[in-house]
């Protein structure tokens, strides 16, 4: 039997709106009870993983950075192993580290004014995932230098959306969409899924991917940016340089088929550039649109044939 309907929640967390809509399931209470499971968790994730919560569990290990190690759940252990391991396949382009990094942006965002060399020269002394020391045994992590701080932006929002998956299908969930701000999972149909113009305001698609049982994830120079002077600063820095990516890449969209993976290798792939970042994508086994600096559209291989081109850039 198939339910008659859609369920959707729409929620904070994780830093963005997310949404999650069910369309057929085998039994409608099932669907429902899974649909809550999967928002309950997502929202346990946010308390154990925001930065911006001082409660929470990477905020109590920055605040200990460089004097002890502190408990951490399985949550938190899984993705700074999965942190360091995406560290050091990218050669250092996706780091968790960058939190004194991200946190002097923003600081300087609010202000309208861009960090001293020197203050970013600091920061980024900070930054290097080989410094999360873990004990898997025991359950802890720490932060081998003063002022070190983790940020899990970059990953997060794929794990989360992995783990909704993982629990809309044990629910009997056949047919979903899940969407943790821009982080789009499709279950059990074909789904076009757009790629922002990443000059015209939100909504408009410069391209269109079709996705089934799978995800997209895109990182994009545009969602947040400040100008000083007339010249632009994004929020995706690249934490071998300390400043926002030069790589000549507007957005990059990866699909795939775990979304903490396209997640972590986004964030890389967008601070390392096209050139380098696309073998990474083969070797990962990922699929990936690029949209460089010109507005030209890159697209790989095997994705030619579920990819269209929309508005063409004038």
């Amino acid at each position: 039997a198939t339910m008659n309907g859609t369920l959707s929640r729409l929620f904070r967390a994780l830093g963005t709106m997310n949404t999650i809509t069910v369309e057929q399931a085998e039994d409608h209470a099932r669907a429902a009870d899974a649909l809550e499971r999967a928002e309950h968790r997502v929202l346990e994730l946010n308390e154990a993983l925001s930065a911006f919560r001082p409660e929470s569990e990477v905020s109590l290990l920055n605040a200990s950075a460089g004097c002890k190690e502190v408990l951490v759940g399985v949550d938190t252990m899984f993705l700074l192993k999965e942190s360091k391991r995406y560290s050091e396949l990218t050669g250092g382009a996706f780091c968790v580290t960058t939190r004194p990094l991200s946190a002097l942006w923003e600081l300087n965002a609010r202000c309208g004014t861009v960090p001293s060399r020197a203050e970013i020269e600091q920061a980024l002394l900070l930054a290097s995932d080989e410094d999360i020391v873990l004990d898997e045994e025991h359950g802890t992590a720490a932060l081998r230098r003063f002022g070190q701080a983790v940020d899990f932006g970059g990953i997060a929002k794929g794990y989360a959306a992995d783990e909704v998956r993982r629990i809309l299908l044990e629910g009997g969930v056949t047919s979903a969409l899940i969407n943790l701000g821009g982080t789009v999972i499709s279950l059990g149909r074909e789904r076009n899924v757009g790629i922002q113009h990443p000059d015209r305001c939100t909504g408009i698609a410069m391209g269109r991917v079709t996705l089934c049982d799978n995800c997209a994830v895109t990182s994009g120079d545009y969602e947040r940016y400040y100008e000083v002077d007339g010249i632009r600063y994004h929020h995706i820095l690249d934490p071998r340089t300390g400043y926002p990516s030069r790589s000549n890449l507007r957005s990059v969209t990866l699909i795939g088929e775990s979304a903490m993976e396209l997640d972590a290798l986004s964030t890389a792939i967008f601070a390392l550039g096209a050139e380098e970042g696309q073998p990474l994508a083969e070797q990962a086994g990922v699929e990936s649109v690029f949209v460089t600096n010109a507005l030209d559209v890159f697209c790989s291989e095997r994705l030619r044939e579920n990819f269209s081109l929309l508005a063409t850039p004038s």
